[in-house]
């Protein structure tokens, strides 16, 4: 079997619960599993410092702005390169810009469900981006199962990649401006008087690790071996047997694609005609995210 059609290791519920690493000594034999567990309790620990310390979101980079060829013939949304760290806590690096055609984007989408996220404001699309392994390289091995090849291969390496997905929202068309996007930990600490927040904030850091009514509680990953919830912005599907984005996917920016017509005026079975050259600043929304704010930004701001 390829390594990387199972699940992340990370991702694996049965995993989250069990931070148990391999011990060695001389003349005990060795397997995969055993290389695999180690990998897996490092970059766990990892993960769960870096998720509980600065929290899920971009650490630097990935601004989304909307970029057009010379004869202004061809669109594309242009994601800068940085740095995030996913509800798991794992780091998801961007090395370089990252570039979606809008018109085959566009025309590649049904069109019932152009027409189902069309709103007053126009189409809405969220870009949400997510940790994906790849296999790099191959390498002889053994044949796994129920094989006897003797030139059976596995991944030589594997790459800490990411995906980019630019997702319709028919649930957000109509809603306000503050629905279905991301929301803090923290919330409502910060709608108290500053006064008050020290105390509200160590209130809410005790009891936010079992605290049930807590809608936050589960934002992270949690040791009890339960999936991660989707949250607001993932998105719920038409049928409510999934969301539209995966749960461990970051937001990242949500774009209103200006259209000729309205939405009463665009018949069934046909899209509405995007006007890709009005996509400007302010038609892509990249503040409403999650920041995982660095310690000397925040001295900054504080003066200290």
């Amino acid at each position: 079997m390829n390594a990387l059609d199972e699940v992340d290791a990370l991702e694996a519920a049965d995993r989250l619960d069990r931070p148990d690493r391999p011990f060695y000594d001389t003349g005990v034999l060795l397997g995969s599993d055993d290389f695999r567990d180690e990998q897996t309790y490092h970059r766990s620990r990892l993960a769960r410092a870096l998720a509980y310390l600065a929290g899920a979101g971009t650490l630097i980079g990935l601004k989304a702005e909307a970029v057009a060829n010379e004869a202004g013939t061809e669109h594309e949304l242009k994601v800068g390169a940085g740095l995030a760290i996913d509800r798991l806590g794992r780091l998801i690096e961007v090395p370089r810009s990252w570039c979606v055609r809008l018109e085959p984007w566009f025309l590649a989408q049904p069109a019932d469900a152009i027409r189902a996220a069309h709103g007053a404001q126009g189409v809405v699309a969220d870009l949400f981006l997510r940790f994906t392994p790849q296999a790099r390289g191959r390498t002889p091995s053994f044949a796994q199962g129920a094989f006897d090849a003797t030139d059976a291969l596995v991944p030589n390496r594997v790459r800490d990649a990411f995906r980019f997905e630019l997702i319709l929202r028919p649930d957000a068309r109509d809603a306000p401006a503050t629905d279905f996007l991301p929301r803090s930990r923290f919330q409502a600490v910060r709608a108290l008087a500053p006064a008050d927040r020290p105390d509200a904030l160590r209130d809410a850091l005790l009891d936010g690790w079992n605290d049930a009514t807590n809608p936050h509680a589960r934002d992270l990953a949690r040791p009890d071996g339960e999936a991660l919830p989707p949250l607001p912005e993932h998105g719920a599907a038409a049928d409510d047997s999934d969301s539209l984005a995966d749960p461990t996917s970051l937001f990242i920016a949500r774009l209103l694609i200006p259209t000729v017509e309205a939405p009463a005026a665009v018949p069934a079975g046909t899209r509405p005609t995007p006007i890709f050259t009005a996509l400007d600043a302010a038609h892509i929304d990249n503040t409403s995210r999650r920041f995982a704010y660095p310690a000397d930004a925040l001295a900054a701001v504080f003066g200290i």
